[in-house]
């Protein structure tokens, strides 16, 4: 079934490219949502019962779009290469050179010199938190106590995201009952074998460094830096590097008092704009939002973008099948005002609950961006970079 619903309002290229990104998370039963091209009215394709589809789609619209306030976004910086020429299907080269390997949805490995970029520039962010940042290096698990998140908020501001861990119940008879049907080896989950969930996969580092902290009251700014594996459900959106479930993410952590933590953050996006000159890279920095549940949607980012409290390193990707030109958010620059330290009860040296920040690199992405940009002839990279990714 298709069918067209008109918008309260002519929506901005920015919102409209949220909507679009979330519309998975309506119903299963909806198969795509499109943006019309003047962007005040919405295209449905889907299946099922159209009403109750409709009236789904009706209250995910009143959500984002309807609470939603225009604010202007910022660039803080733009870079552009010599050579813009883009290499095309990118991902598809990597997969059929043996680099990257599709492990399940959402789940890619990386071998060959897709890894040692990957590889190289994690060093070269780790070089930077402890040359210019003193940061100390963590390494954090993989789970996250489901307590920790919540009091975190994310169960409130992203329920879509999340990626519960459980086990089986300590009870022989349900263990008993879960073997057996699972004796052809096809996972079958009869109910009440599982229990609720009490840790969750992380989908950042930094909320480890911030649990690690409770309690403590700072003498000075503290900075951490830890490399590890985040986990972030995006339903249909997961494909190929530029959307993963199971991803990896370097950051650097800052907590201390409110002018400090601002400064490092400052910092550390103009040691990225160096980044960008080292590996010749196109993109821009510049003010962005979380992808808030919609129910949150119009709130959350007001409150973001209005305060300049994330900016994202976008850089350019192959365009679209009609062309149209794409970039992907490979970095960010958060500031999260008082929110952890009163959370975690930490105490900055100004006796004042510690502000916090972070910064983190996607180096998944951070990789199909330079090889979209570079391509695959080692002649093509920066002079300093061949010997680390064509080794």
């Amino acid at each position: 079934m298709k069918f067209v619903l008109p918008l309260a309002r002519a929506i901005d290229p920015d919102l409209a490219a949220d909507v679009e990104k979330q519309a998975v998370y309506v119903s299963i039963d909806l198969i795509a949502l499109r943006v019309s091209p003047d962007r005040s009215s919405v295209e449905i394709e889907g299946q099922g019962d159209e009403n109750e589809l409709r009236a789904k789609v009706e209250t995910f619209l009143r959500s984002m779009v309807s609470r939603s306030r225009p604010l202007e976004r910022k660039i803080v910086h733009s870079r552009k290469r010599n050579n813009p020429a883009l290499h095309r299907a990118v991902y598809q080269e990597m997969k059929k050179r043996g680099w990257a390997i599709e492990l399940g949805r959402g789940q890619v490995g990386l071998t060959g010199p897709a890894l040692l970029a990957a590889q190289a520039i994690d060093r070269r962010c780790a070089q930077l938190a402890q040359a210019q940042f003193g940061a100390v290096e963590a390494a954090y698990p993989a789970l996250i106590p489901a307590t920790v998140l919540g009091r975190c908020g994310y169960f409130h501001s992203f329920p879509h995201a999340v990626s519960f861990v459980s086990h089986l119940v300590e009870d022989f008879d349900r263990i008993e009952e879960f073997r057996r049907a699972n004796a052809a080896g096809n996972l079958v989950v009869p109910m009440g074998v599982l229990p609720t969930p009490e840790a969750c996969l992380t989908p950042a580092v930094c909320y480890h460094a911030y649990q690690s902290l409770e309690g403590e009251k700072l003498r000075a700014g503290r900075v951490l830096t830890s490399v590890g594996k985040c986990f972030r459900y995006e339903s249909k959106n997961m494909t190929g590097l530029d959307r993963l479930w199971d991803f990896t993410m370097r950051e650097i952590i800052f907590i201390g008092n409110e002018t400090w933590v601002n400064a490092q953050r400052q910092a550390a996006i103009d040691a990225v704009r160096a980044q960008m000159e080292e590996w010749d890279l196109e993109g821009t920095i510049e003010t962005a939002n979380d992808p808030f549940f919609p129910a949150a949607y119009a709130s959350k980012t007001y409150w973001q973008v209005r305060g300049d409290l994330k900016f994202e390193l976008r850089l350019t990707i192959e365009p679209k099948p009609d062309g149209e030109m794409r970039s992907l958010a490979v970095g960010s620059f958060n500031l999260h005002e008082n929110f952890f330290g009163n959370t975690f009860d930490i105490t900055a040296d100004d006796g004042a609950p510690a502000f916090t920040g972070c910064v983190g690199w996607g180096l998944e992405r951070w990789v199909l961006a330079a090889f979209t940009q570079h391509g695959f002839d080692a002649a093509d990279w920066p002079s300093r970079l061949r010997s680390e990714i064509f080794s």
